[in-house]
């Protein structure tokens, strides 16, 4: 009898841990990732991006699976010269599909309105970014 309960013991375990390292879902930790025309600043609750002449927010936590994340937000064109005090850009829905593997992260940026794909960034972790402001 003490070795079938040891037996389905062992085969419960195996079970559990066969589960566990099939999930692979981390949470980024807060940090700022920068590259060239972009920088990503991660928050608890998503982020913030700064892209040449525009801005966006991530408004959901980042957690990669297998390495992976897949995002919902929001962009904000920007516009050079001078802005009226009571101008708004209009935000636009946003999607921020990427991977992150060590301390490099490649971000793909989609306006989900017109499905209309602003690019694809590389940014590094703990790396000041490099855009350039609208004027």
């Amino acid at each position: 009898m003490r070795t079938h309960q040891s037996r389905h013991l062992l085969l419960a375990s195996a079970l559990a841990l066969a589960a566990c390292s099939e999930m692979t879902l981390i949470s980024l930790e807060i940090n700022m990732w920068g590259g060239d025309h972009i920088g990503i600043t991660i928050t608890a609750t998503g982020g913030s991006v700064e892209y040449d002449c525009a801005m966006g927010r991530i408004d959901q936590p980042i957690t990669l699976q297998n390495g992976r994340f897949d995002v919902r937000g929001v962009h904000w064109p920007g516009q050079g010269g001078p802005i009226g005090v009571d101008t708004f850009p209009t935000p636009r829905p946003a999607r921020y599909q990427g991977s992150v593997s060590g301390d490099r992260m490649t971000v793909t940026v989609t306006l989900t309105d017109k499905n209309e794909v602003l690019g694809t960034y590389i940014a590094w972790k703990g790396r000041s970014p490099n855009v350039i402001k609208c004027l």
